[in-house]
C-alpha cells in the first residue's frame, strides 16, 4: 500500500517537475508547440501562475516590467558626423514590451529578451545614430543641439520598435561624447575666441552707452545755462524797458530827506518841483 502511494508521490512529482510551468510576477509567458500540425508559437501568453503544459511544449519567458540597458565601452556605439569626423558614445535605453505583443515579438526574433536587446534594438538605435548624425556638425554635437540629436534618435526608434511591441521610455546618453583629442582641443580654441569677442562687443558697447550718458549729462548742463542766461536776458530787458524818468524821479523823492543842496555849482536840481 505505502509502495502504492509512493508510485503516486513520485509520478506527481514528475508531472509538477515536467508538465507543469511556473510564470513569475511581472513576466508572460510564450508557448511554443513542437509537435502536430499544430506547432508552432502560440497566439495566447500566459500570466502569472500555474499552467499545465504539454510534454511537446516549451515556454519562454519575457519580462513586462521596465527594462533598462545600456551599451558602454567596448560596446559604444561608434558614428560619423557630415564632415565624415568619428565620434563614439555610451548610450542606454529604458523600455517595456506589450504583454499581447509578446507572441510576435518571440515569433519575429525567435531570441530571449537579452538577444532581442543586444542584437535588434541596438540595431534600431544604430541606424537611427547614423542617420541623425550625418546630417549634423561636429560643433552641433560638442554644443546644445545633442538634445535635438537624441531627441531625433528617440523618435525614430519609437515609432520603428512601437509597430513591433516595444514601448520606448527614453533614450540617453551616458556621460558625454567622445570625440578626437585634436578636435576637442580645436573646438575649445573656437569657443575661447567667440568669448573673447563677444567680451570685447560688451565692452565696446558699455563704452559707447556711457559716452552717450556723458553727452547727454552734458547737454542737459548746457540747456540749463543757456535756459538761464536766457531768463536773466529777459529779466534785464523787462526790467529796463520798465525804467522811466518818472520812476527815477520817484525813487530819489522816497529817498530824498528833505533838505536841498546848499551849494549846485549851477546844477539844476535832479528833482523838478513843480
Amino acid at each position: 500500500m505505502i509502495g502504492f502511494f509512493g508510485a503516486i508521490i513520485i509520478f506527481s512529482f514528475i508531472l509538477w517537475i515536467f508538465f507543469f510551468k511556473m510564470i513569475s510576477p511581472g513576466y508572460v509567458g510564450v508557448v511554443v508547440d513542437l509537435f502536430g500540425d499544430a506547432k508552432g508559437v502560440e497566439t495566447e501568453e500566459l500570466h502569472v501562475g500555474m499552467h499545465w503544459i504539454a510534454p511537446w511544449k516549451t515556454v519562454y519567458q519575457f519580462p513586462i516590467f521596465e527594462l533598462n540597458h545600456t551599451w558602454e565601452e567596448d560596446d559604444a556605439f561608434s558614428f560619423q558626423t557630415s564632415e565624415g569626423l568619428a565620434i563614439s558614445a555610451d548610450i542606454g535605453i529604458t523600455f517595456h514590451i506589450r504583454p499581447s505583443s509578446i507572441p510576435n515579438i518571440f515569433a519575429k526574433y525567435r531570441r530571449g529578451m537579452d538577444e532581442i536587446t543586444h542584437t535588434f534594438i541596438r540595431n534600431y538605435i544604430r541606424d537611427a545614430i547614423n542617420k541623425s548624425a550625418s546630417k549634423m556638425k561636429i560643433e552641433d554635437l560638442y554644443g546644445e543641439s545633442k538634445e535635438t540629436f537624441f531627441d531625433q534618435v528617440q523618435s525614430q526608434v519609437r515609432g520603428e520598435l512601437s509597430e513591433v511591441g516595444f514601448e520606448i521610455t527614453r533614450i540617453y546618453l551616458i556621460g558625454r561624447f567622445h570625440f578626437p583629442e585634436t578636435v576637442v582641443t580645436a573646438l575649445n580654441q573656437k569657443i575661447e575666441a567667440i568669448q573673447r569677442a563677444q567680451q570685447r562687443e560688451n565692452e565696446l558697447r558699455e563704452a559707447e552707452a556711457e559716452a552717450k550718458k556723458q553727452v547727454a549729462k552734458a547737454s542737459g548742463q548746457a540747456q540749463c545755462v543757456l535756459l538761464q542766461a536766457e531768463s536773466e536776458a529777459k529779466a534785464n530787458a523787462i526790467l529796463s524797458q520798465s525804467v522811466t524818468s518818472e520812476l527815477i524821479q520817484w525813487q530819489a523823492v522816497q529817498k530824498w530827506d528833505g533838505k536841498l543842496p546848499t551849494v549846485t555849482n549851477g546844477v539844476t536840481p535832479f528833482i523838478q518841483l513843480k
